[in-house]
């Protein structure tokens, strides 16, 4: 659920709206929206991933740095 409190460009509920869209719009049969909706979803996951794994090699990276006293 948005809160409106993330300062991301990015909220959920540009998801929300952009998957509404999605089921809203017309499609030319019941299995072209499923096919669409779900290349939306792979796309997300694909980002999420990707960010996800950024954040780890970021943080590997602070942590293999020497400390200076």
């Amino acid at each position: 659920m948005a809160t409106g409190t993330s300062n991301s460009p990015k909220q959920p509920i540009d998801t929300y709206a952009r998957l509404a869209h999605l089921l809203h719009t017309a499609a030319p049969d019941r299995e072209a929206m499923i096919d669409r909706v779900y290349e939306e979803l792979l796309a997300r996951e694909s980002r999420a991933y990707a960010a996800g794994w950024s954040d780890a090699l970021t943080e590997a990276r602070r942590s293999a740095r020497p400390r200076r006293p």
